[in-house]
């Protein structure tokens, strides 16, 4: 693991960016796998890239994918697909068949078994491991990581692509991609930004409870963290 301090958010989503970029320059897949998510941080990134990536990132060679996706209707401002769609796809003209979002309006256990299916098929020669060329992740409050909650560590080595989640305070439904696929990706992108994640980076960091995002954190070396706060040891 890798961790990047910028004094700015815009800073540390700058450098997020700047390390795609350059993880698409070294990359010889065509087209390039990158898997999406949601939240603040992604959102800001989205509009980072439409307002200062639009001519250096080849969009054109990505393929889109999501991370995690709750189990609601695409229009609904809870989906993760509607805000990339909004902020970035759109913006952007991202084509269609380049876009390939979790259906989370379907029952959550069979769409989590077809996204699964569907992974696999578009990512060649990894037909039982697929490998993504990079998944950009965020860290929830509660050291969460993808929809996999504290509660539910057994995702982190769950042998599935895909699987349905639930959020412990709400009880939502999710679909996430396992924590064993997530660990597969070439490069791992981890923006955390803001006050309210301070906290949560200082107990990852120095590893006073093991939660999804230090899991993760700690068993990948393609991992690199880029953060706008001062973390105490």
């Amino acid at each position: 693991m890798k961790i990047e301090t910028y004094k700015t958010p815009e800073e540390a989503l700058r450098a997020t960016s700047e390390a795609l970029v350059a993880v698409i320059k070294k990359s010889k897949s065509k087209p390039f796998h990158l898997a999406l998510s949601g939240g603040s941080t992604a959102q800001a990134l989205f509009k980072l890239w439409v307002k200062e990536y639009k001519e250096i990132i080849p969009w054109n060679n990505i393929r889109f994918y999501w991370v995690d996706e709750r189990c609601v209707a695409p229009d609904e401002d809870e989906s993760n697909y509607k805000h990339a769609d909004q902020l970035l796809f759109i913006p952007l003209e991202i084509p269609a068949n380049h876009i390939h979002r979790i259906w989370g309006e379907q029952e959550p256990k069979v769409e989590a078994e077809r996204y699964s299916e569907m992974v696999k098929w578009e990512l060649p020669g990894y037909s039982t491991a697929p490998r993504f060329d990079c998944v950009i992740l965020g860290v929830g409050t509660d050291g969460h990581v993808a929809s996999i909650f504290p509660n539910d560590m057994n995702l982190l080595t769950d042998r599935r692509v895909y699987a349905v989640s639930q959020h412990p305070i709400t009880g939502q439904q999710r679909i996430t991609m396992t924590g064993t696929v997530i660990l597969k990706s070439s490069a791992i992108l981890v923006p955390v930004i803001g006050k309210e994640k301070q906290e949560i980076m200082e107990q990852i960091i120095r590893k006073a409870k093991e939660y999804p995002a230090s899991y993760i954190l700690a068993h990948s070396p393609a991992v690199m963290v880029f953060t706008d706060r001062e973390v105490s040891i």
